[in-house]
């Protein structure tokens, strides 16, 4: 190594980063998708990225036509990771609670599976909307928390929500809220098949379970970067409709600020 060149660490998925190469295809998908969703409000525009993880998210809304993309990030060594191998974009390590822009700087705010891992929430999307310019739009995800319930609890999230809660939260600062639906499951089979499934692993018959229904038959596979014919990927996106025999494992918001 040339004296005075760093290298970009090798960063090892935890579950809470997509790391390209390391993450497998549906989580790693899902991402894409909420990325690409984004994309179609960014043409033109100044963003900001928050909790903007390796960066390939952040460099797919500068490919889509935004003038200036900013990603920001809390570890140092991702935002490492992110300088190194997205320079179209500019990244640097802080803190989503105290975002280091000034006030009205940006047109768009994007900010995926970040809510629900932030104590003070409504602080969070107060700042947010003081970057934003009037008018702005702040598109954010987190899970849903009827159907994340029924899965083993991850410890770094602090709160999810309900839809309305996410709703009501997002209404308490922004102007305008849209929600929209990723990944919608039927409910009532997708808490038979959890249950049934956290029963058969207590059992230690889990494996042999899904061996007899085909599910995992095959290796993961790994992509390290984003497709490029992105068209058919945010067909998983729908606006939300409330129904509780049919829910999504996601939630996306669209919220809009005041205009002047």
């Amino acid at each position: 190594m040339k004296a005075g060149v760093a290298t970009a660490p090798k960063l090892e998925f935890t579950g809470e980063r997509i790391v390209p190469g390391k993450t497998a295809e549906s989580l790693f998908r899902e991402h894409e998708e909420r990325y690409v969703f984004a994309a179609q409000y960014v043409s033109g525009k100044d963003v900001l990225d928050v909790a903007c993880g390796t960066g390939i998210g952040t460099s797919l809304l500068r490919g889509a036509g935004a003038r200036k993309v900013w990603g920001i990030d809390i570890d140092p060594d991702t935002i490492a990771f992110a300088r190194s191998n997205y320079k179209d974009c500019e990244f640097v390590q802080g803190e989503a609670t105290a975002l280091c822009l000034p006030d009205s700087s940006v047109d768009v705010v994007v900010s995926f599976e970040t809510l629900e891992h932030v104590k003070n929430q409504q602080e969070f999307l107060v700042e947010c909307c003081r970057i934003l310019k009037p008018g702005g739009v702040l598109i954010c995800s987190t899970p849903n928390r009827g159907i994340s319930r029924w899965s083993a609890g991850n410890p770094f999230h602090v709160r999810e929500m309900h839809p309305v809660e996410f709703r009501d939260l997002l209404g308490s600062v922004f102007a305008s809220v849209e929600l929209f639906a990723q990944k919608n499951r039927a409910y009532l089979l997708y808490v038979a098949r959890t249950l049934t499934l956290r029963a058969l692993e207590r059992l230690r018959l889990k494996s042999s379970f899904k061996r007899l229904l085909g599910v995992g038959a095959s290796a993961n596979a790994f992509r390290a970067e984003f497709v490029n014919d992105t068209s058919a990927l945010s067909r998983s996106i729908d606006p939300y409709c409330s129904s509780f025999l049919r829910q999504p494992t996601f939630l996306i918001a669209v919220a809009h600020k005041e205009p002047k």
